[in-house]
């Protein structure tokens, strides 16, 4: 059964170089035929022939050869012939072993030769291959036509269903089918034996091999006519011929092809069928002059161009037992690239001209210069260059490696433009000639002058003959009201018409302060500042009416001197939109800057809070700005008899200033250095913080510096009496102990248990409820207040090695010091 296996695997190795055919099999159908033809006995060959003609494709032989390579299937027993198998469906030769058809069919063009040495072509070295567009990725040449028999996308194989021709030549292994009808009906299905002929029964042998359908039609009525009539047929009874199985034949390749070798193709296959199955021909083999040689004499010298460009069908010969396709080397091969169609590389034969080579390339692109080319020839030493003028191109002939070069026009180059920019209605790019040759005309098509142009001056932008330029200054009020003469275009003459507000600027202008829409506003002249004020939306709440300012630039053209002044400032009273003092009929300029003060008795209601244990709890409006926390008391009906005056505690919301000293101390810690710089995060105050307050003094003292002057968004906070103190930190069971009057710190941490172990005791210290701090275990206790005891820093503990170090250093500075003593004494 292994030994079996082992021969299915070698068939599958023979499939690899096997003719693709036409019908496909699935893989399982391929090893089932296989396994059932070695058991029956059959050979190699005829296991080969017979699945020819049934059809495999390259990709089922490439699946079982990987089904069989990842079988670990043991390849010693691989006949001596195939020394090694390559890429995928590439048949490598041993060099004692002749080519033979298993070894050559339906093998895949081989690549190209990677050691192949880069050529120069038109003095380009083979990096700029990668630019040129007659060289792929690769760098490898692309030449017309050779894309033609290996492109998978296409295929050249026969057509078999199609009806059988008149012409076609019977051979042995063709399947002829006899049908009768009419009088007699009958259908007699003969294959032609080797000899030649086939057996008809009551009738004998009839010779068929050599002869044509139509021939054989006519003998076979001969021969058949005494069986069904006396008198031969008459009509009643009709006899066709027909074509049934189709044999193979063997045609040899040899030459320049992808895959030279013997090919068994079907008897309808044509040259064009067995160039494909060949591969298309070698990167030096030639499309123009391929012979067909039939027993020995050259029956047909084929020149595909002719089936390429003009669709020439008699180019495709069709085939017969034993042809021999001789494709020789390429004659010459010429690359045109540039300004032609289809730049890529063609061959030529001997004596054709540039010429039958543009018509070749689908000729001038419409951006090609077609006055003359250049032809760059090597010559074995060296370079030449050929120009090449119209008038001889079709005379000079091309040779093998030349390269023509089409140039294409410069595409900023016009024989007949001209350009008109600026304040007309239709700027572009008109033609000259015709009906625009002068600046008036040009105006005209251009759809006129805008009404904002500037008259006094136009320019035109002019090409010397040296391609620099130059400025020709143009009298537009002149030429368009017809006292001055109009002026001559010349080609990419550039005709510019500037806008007024080009020439002479005119800025926005700018209001701020209080008005409904601040901002920049389009000048436009005569306009007054009450315009301005209406355009912004009118005077917002709180503006003065009373102080409006204007500020202008000082732009004084006719100076000579410097001056300190920076502006001029202009000041107005306003009263409902109209102007009740200043300048009378003032009008802006362009670039004036108008603000609208505030009213200096204009301020928004200031609102505090305060709640807890009060009357009267809730928000309040400031009344004056000195208002202080008594008043607001005060104001609330004062403290409830449950009230802790002494506990009051004022939060305040951080302004603007505080932000920015808090941002720039925050800053300045990022920018410090060493160990003695602060942390960032233990100055940042939050944007609502506590404020120190002692409201019992406050409130003895009205006006006195306990007395804290209030502002926006305080709020009052006067707390409940309380009766405990609260101990936290590093003690051992942090707790509230009730308040016991004249009791020192130290009798409430022993209530929470005692210091820990990492306590820091000298640093304990009291947060009362009004938001004040004392430090130290003689600190004074109310209800309500907070003992905190901090924990001390960690310090990095010394490993072995480290002690070992000390005791080593201290040891040896013992030792010193007794030295030392000794010689003292």
């Amino acid at each position: 059964m292994y030994m079996q296996k082992i021969r299915v695997f070698l068939l599958g190795v023979f499939l690899l170089a096997a003719v693709p055919a036409y019908a496909q099999m699935s893989d399982s159908a391929i090893i089932t035929y296989l396994t059932e033809g070695v058991a029956a006995g059959k050979t190699e060959a005829q296991l080969g022939n017979e699945l020819l003609s049934k059809g495999v494709s390259i990709q089922q032989i490439q699946r079982l050869l990987k089904t069989y390579r990842s079988g670990n299937v043991n390849l010693s027993g691989m006949p001596s012939k195939i020394s090694k198998l390559d890429d995928v469906g590439t048949v490598s030769r041993r060099s004692d072993a002749p080519a033979s058809v298993d070894e050559s069919m339906d093998a895949q063009p081989p690549k190209a030769d990677k050691d192949q040495p880069a050529e120069r072509v038109a003095g380009k070295d083979s990096l700029s291959r990668k630019k040129s567009k007659l060289y792929d990725k690769e760098g490898k040449k692309i030449i017309y036509g050779h894309n033609m028999f290996n492109n998978p996308r296409l295929t050249f194989e026969p057509n078999e269903n199609a009806a059988t021709p008149e012409d076609y030549v019977l051979g042995p292994e063709d399947e002829v089918i006899i049908d009768i009808w009419g009088v007699n009906e009958a259908t007699i299905r003969k294959t032609i034996t080797p000899e030649g002929r086939i057996i008809l029964s009551q009738v004998g042998p009839v010779q068929l091999s050599g002869l044509t359908i139509k021939q054989a039609t006519a003998k076979i009525r001969r021969s058949l006519s005494k069986l069904y009539s006396s008198d031969g047929l008459d009509g009643q009874t009709q006899i066709g011929v027909s074509l049934g199985k189709v044999r193979t034949i063997r045609v040899n390749l040899v030459g320049e092809l992808a895959v030279p070798g013997t090919y068994r193709l079907s008897a309808f296959s044509t040259l064009f069928n067995a160039l494909y199955r060949a591969g298309g021909v070698s990167p030096v083999g030639s499309l123009r002059a391929i012979d067909v040689v039939r027993g020995g004499e050259r029956i047909a010298t084929v020149d595909l161009y002719r089936y390429l460009f003009d669709g020439r069908q008699d180019e495709n010969v069709p085939l017969q037992e034993g042809d021999v396709i001789v494709v020789p080397a390429y004659h010459a091969l010429v690359g045109i690239e540039g300004g032609v169609k289809r730049p890529m590389f063609y061959e030529l034969k001997d004596g054709e001209t540039v010429e039958q080579l543009l018509a070749y390339a689908g000729g001038f692109s419409g951006e090609a210069y077609r006055g003359a080319l250049k032809v760059t020839r090597k010559d074995g030493r060296q370079m030449r260059i050929f120009t090449v003028p119209s008038d001889r191109m079709g005379s000079f002939q091309l040779v093998d490696g030349d390269a023509v070069d089409v140039a294409v026009t410069a595409a900023d180059v016009f024989a007949n433009m001209v350009e008109i920019r600026g304040s007309v209605y239709r700027p572009g790019f008109f033609e000259l000639g015709r009906e625009i040759a002068t600046v008036r005309q040009l105006i005209d098509h251009a759809g006129g002058l805008l009404d904002d142009a500037f008259l006094g001056r136009a320019q035109i932008i002019r090409e010397k003959q040296d391609r620099s330029l130059a400025l020709v200054p143009v009298p537009l009020k002149g030429i368009m009201d017809g006292t001055a003469s109009d002026i001559m275009l010349k080609k990419n003459d550039i005709l510019i018409i500037s806008n007024v507000n080009e020439i002479e600027e005119k800025g926005d202008l700018t209001i701020t302060g209080y008005v409904n829409s601040p901002g920049k506003y389009q000048f436009a002249e005569h306009t007054t500042v009450e315009d301005l004020i209406l355009l912004a939306g009118g005077l917002s709440e709180g503006a003065s009416s009373v102080r409006v300012d204007v500020s202008r630039r000082i732009n004084n053209a006719a100076s000579k001197e410097a001056s300190d002044t920076l502006a001029r400032i202009y000041t107005f009273g306003v009263k409902d939109g109209l102007f009740v003092s200043g300048e009378a009929d003032f009008e802006l300029e362009p670039f004036d800057v108008v603000a609208v003060r505030r009213s200096p008795t204009y301020v928004e209601q200031r609102i505090v809070t305060v709640s807890g244990e009060v009357t009267f709890p809730g928000q309040y409006v400031l009344v004056n700005t000195n208002e202080r926390v008594s008043d607001l008391v005060r104001r609330a009906g004062g403290a409830t008899p449950n009230g802790n005056i002494r506990g009051g505690m004022l939060k305040r919301k951080i302004n603007q200033y505080e932000r920015n000293v808090r941002t720039a101390m925050a800053r300045m810690v990022k920018q410090g250095s060493g160990r003695d710089s602060l942390d960032a995060k233990k100055i940042m105050v939050s944007e609502i913080y506590t404020v120190g307050l002692e409201l019992d003094k406050a409130l003895e003292k009205p006006g006195s510096d306990y007395d804290m002057v209030l502002r926006d968004g305080d709020e009052l906070i006067i707390p409940a009496t309380a009766s405990t103190v609260r101990v936290q930190g590093e003690v051992l069971y942090p707790n509230t102990v009730h308040y016991i009057s004249g009791k020192p710190v130290r009798y409430y941490v022993h209530q929470a248990g005692g210091f820990s172990n990492r306590a820091r005791r000298t640093k304990t210290y009291v947060v009362y409820m009004n938001g004040t701090v004392a430090v130290g275990a003689q600190a004074r206790l109310e209800p309500g207040c907070e003992i905190i005891v901090p924990s001390r820093p960690e310090k990095d503990k010394l490993t072995a090695s480290e002690w070992l170090g000390i005791g080593t250093a201290a040891a040896s500075i013992t030792t010193m010091v007794a030295t030392i003593i000794n010689m003292l004494k």
